[in-house]
């Protein structure tokens, strides 16, 4: 009989244990059927609504054109402008022509400009940094010391006069030597010549300042004699 309990015993482990994979199996798939119906089940939170706004975004002024370049006006005013070849130089004439040829007016006599050299020389042998001292003051009044005669102009011959007196503003140096500021009255226009002459060839004695040579000023009248025998 123990033998008869053990067989049996074992014949039932023996298809418990076999048929036991197949429970679990079982079970296995039908817990992930339940999990799968489960999370179908299960309410989804309501998605969040987007609020969408409008924004205005404001571009830039463009910048203005430059301004056209006014090329009209520039041609109007150069063509408006006209130069009056005519009226330059006295009366130029144009001969529009192959050669062109210019015909200069004829002038019968043109007067030579009267210029003083004298005030030239004045200001190359002139010591500017001594002042002028009138003849009033210095120690003594400047002689002449040598001088040349000049034979008088026709004009004064003609007339017969023997005496020509002028007068003349004259600046002496330190070594004596004259030079003409200004002819005040030279008597006669013809004795302009003579007088630049005499006071070009004329020497004075130095001016003095106290013992020491000067430049002077002298209001000096230059008389000619014409009355020689």
């Amino acid at each position: 009989m123990l033998t008869v309990k053990r067989t049996i015993n074992f014949s039932l482990r023996g298809s418990v244990l076999a048929i036991l994979p197949w429970v679990l199996s079982a079970l296995l798939t039908l817990l992930l059927i339940y999990s799968l119906f489960a999370i179908k089940q299960i309410p989804t939170p309501p998605e969040k609504d987007m609020l969408v706004r409008k924004v205005e975004v404001a571009l830039p002024v463009p910048p203005p054109p430059p301004p056209k370049i006014q090329t009209q006006s520039t041609k109007q005013q150069s063509s408006s402008v006209s130069i009056d070849l005519l009226s330059l130089g006295g009366g130029l004439e144009l001969s529009y022509s192959d050669k062109p040829q210019m015909a200069m007016p004829e002038v019968e006599h043109l007067e030579k400009p009267d210029f003083g050299m004298d005030s030239l020389k004045i200001q190359q042998r002139m010591t500017f940094d001594m002042p002028l001292l009138a003849v009033e003051s210095l120690d003594q009044v400047p002689q002449v010391v040598s001088q040349e005669y000049f034979p008088p102009p026709r004009s004064i011959t003609k007339q017969g006069l023997k005496r020509a007196s002028t007068l003349v503003e004259l600046i002496i140096n330190t070594q004596g030597k004259p030079f003409i500021k200004k002819i005040v009255d030279p008597f006669h226009p013809d004795m302009v010549p003579v007088i630049r002459k005499w006071v070009e060839k004329a020497r004075f004695t130095v001016p003095k300042k106290d013992g020491r040579a000067v430049q002077a000023i002298y209001l000096y009248g230059i008389h000619f004699n014409y009355g020689r025998s």
